[in-house]
């Protein structure tokens, strides 16, 4: 199947899991099982049909460990299905006026919350039992989102985006530093900045420089490599003076105005109402996904990101 991308959360090795969805042998398995559904597939088969190089039962093995595949009866099945989005789900226009309203009176620190942190909270929180499906792309299918935070009880970096990207923040350039894998070149910049930096020591390092700068923006400065890196991710801007002005939106206090936070209250009624007959997970999360991007575009129809600093 072209062009899937995969969804899961899970209380296992996550890495192990994603490196496993990364195989090309995982593509190869699914499309022939996906073909041969209507058929009882066992081991000898598959053997015959899918030419890898790999220890094909040991993978096999691992994707029943992870619930992906199942065998019974020495037959071989998929487990999760794979959706299309060909039709764009209907969100109703009360819950889509009320939220537009709110982003429109509020500044980005609240807007960011409410969008990055309360809406994803609300729709996905409850989710992490574990859920894992895949979705064909097919033209202009409305784009999906993900969220990826990194840091620690001091600092956090989260960035919300358009899953068909991996956009040049901090957040993204940690996971996949965690990952220990090739990093995107556009990220090269960054990594010839810091290298492999351990992500605890650049937070206490990067604190020192935020509070160097809101203390005094004008002060000239020995250059080091976190000041610059944040210059680099422009989360740090410099004027033609040399200034410097924090240009990331922090979330430092979440608490919201009484009337937000009764609009915010009502709209979980009205959301929740939206998918409490949908029993399955993998169909539940799927059309949770489908609701926040379309909340997402309709609060910020210019935007395909927002991020910031979670403090």
């Amino acid at each position: 199947m072209k062009n899937t991308t995969y969804y899961f959360t899970t209380n296992k090795n996550e890495t192990e899991l994603s490196n496993l969805i990364l195989d090309p042998l995982f593509k190869k398995i699914v499309d022939y099982l996906s073909e041969h559904k209507e058929q009882e597939v066992i081991l000898r088969q598959i053997k015959a049909d899918i030419s890898t190089e790999n220890n094909l039962e040991l993978y096999l093995d691992k994707l029943i460990k992870y619930g992906l595949l199942e065998r019974k009866n020495r037959r071989y099945y998929l487990t999760f299905p794979i959706y299309s989005i060909e039709k764009t789900i209907q969100v109703p226009e009360s819950i889509s006026i009320q939220l537009k309203n709110i982003v429109q009176k509020n500044t980005s620190q609240v807007n960011f919350f409410i969008l990055g942190e309360w809406l994803w909270s609300l729709l996905f929180e409850e989710e992490q039992d574990g859920y894992f499906f895949g979705i064909k792309s097919v033209p202009a299918s409305l784009p999906l989102y993900r969220k990826r935070e990194e840091g620690n009880d001091t600092l956090r970096f989260v960035s919300v985006y358009q899953e068909n990207q991996i956009p040049f923040d901090l957040a993204n350039y940690f996971h996949l530093l965690s990952r220990r894998g090739e990093l995107p070149e556009h990220f090269k910049p960054l990594q010839d900045i810091l290298g492999d930096v351990d992500i605890h020591y650049f937070i206490a390092q990067v604190q020192k420089v935020l509070r160097s700068v809101k203390r005094n923006p004008s002060k000239i400065r020995r250059p080091n490599i976190f000041e610059e890196a944040l210059i680099t991710t422009n989360d740090l801007i410099r004027n033609t003076e040399g200034e410097l002005f924090l240009e990331a939106t922090c979330l430092e206090d979440d608490k919201l105005s009484e009337e937000n936070q009764h609009t915010l209250d009502k709209l979980e009624t009205e959301l929740r109402l939206l998918w409490e007959t949908i029993d399955d997970q993998n169909q539940r999360a799927f059309y949770k996904m489908q609701v926040y991007s379309i909340l997402f575009s309709t609060c910020f129809p210019k935007q395909n990101q927002i991020r910031y600093f979670k403090q």
